[in-house]
């Protein structure tokens, strides 16, 4: 596809919104495929241009309505178009904003429709609860930080985390949305430990009650959040799979044959 430069929703644009969110919640749910109705009611040039480059795109949409089925297509081409922009730009919600509602509305009303909470808008398009909650958060930036925190191209399939992560978001979102780290190394070697500690014991594991918080728990107290940052991949990787030996131990869980 062609070079585009990327976008920002204007600042007047961005305070229109913020100030009618029952208005555009329902214009929303008039017109889940479209953006026009939704852009026809903000001020004239909502967007403005930014000289940031990238390769033009297009996110799936599933015909029978089940966005699992593109989820993680999605969120990998979202960052392999996107991973060139630096930090302040994919920081900033008038960014997102204008990806939503000019490159990918109807993708993303596929993966959280307007019904399924009072506050999408808010807090899954804007950054109603604050910058960080924002990104891991919001509809599009939430895919796009979940392949770049899990992506290991030490793998022979760099996105073999992405897709396990994005088969069950437990497994991930514990220790990044909820938790207290985006650090990738405690990322990928928590997946990785989790990943064989499925392998020995079967799904069958992740039944145990609060089986995903407990292993958030359990890292956070390695050691602080700074000695956790210098700890290499693989000692957070051996210390998840033991955790879950004495978790699998105590409930009776067995290793598969």
């Amino acid at each position: 596809m062609n070079k585009i430069n990327v976008k920002f929703l204007t600042d007047e644009a961005l305070a229109t919104i913020k100030a009618n969110l029952d208005k555009f919640t329902k214009i929303v749910k008039e017109n889940p495929s479209d953006s026009s109705s939704f852009i026809a009611e903000l001020p004239e040039e909502c967007f403005v241009e930014k000289k940031y480059p990238i390769e033009d795109f297009e996110l799936e949409v599933d015909g029978d309505g089940d966005y699992s089925k593109v989820d993680v297509d999605n969120a990998i081409t979202l960052y392999e178009h996107l991973c060139c922009l630096p930090k302040h730009v994919l920081g900033d919600e008038r960014f997102w904003m204008w990806l939503i509602l000019e490159k990918c509305y109807a993708a993303t009303i596929q993966a959280m429709p307007m019904e399924s909470g009072k506050k999408i808008i808010a807090d899954h398009w804007l950054f109603g609860q604050g910058r960080r909650r924002g990104l891991m958060f919001g509809a599009l930036s939430r895919a796009y930080y979940r392949v770049q925190l899990t992506k290991d191209d030490t793998l022979e399939d760099a996105y073999e985390l992405t897709k396990f992560a994005t088969q069950n978001y437990m497994r991930y979102r514990e220790f990044t949305w909820r938790g207290y780290s985006n650090n990738k190394t405690i990322v990928t070697g928590a997946l990785k430990g989790e990943k064989k500690a499925i392998a020995k014991y079967g799904d069958t594991i992740e039944t145990i009650k609060d089986y995903y918080p407990s292993i958030a728990k359990h890292i956070s107290q390695l050691g602080s959040v700074m000695l956790l940052d210098f700890m290499r991949e693989d000692y957070i990787l051996d210390s998840v799979l033991a955790f879950c030996d004495s978790l699998a131990e105590a409930n009776n869980i067995m290793p598969i044959k």
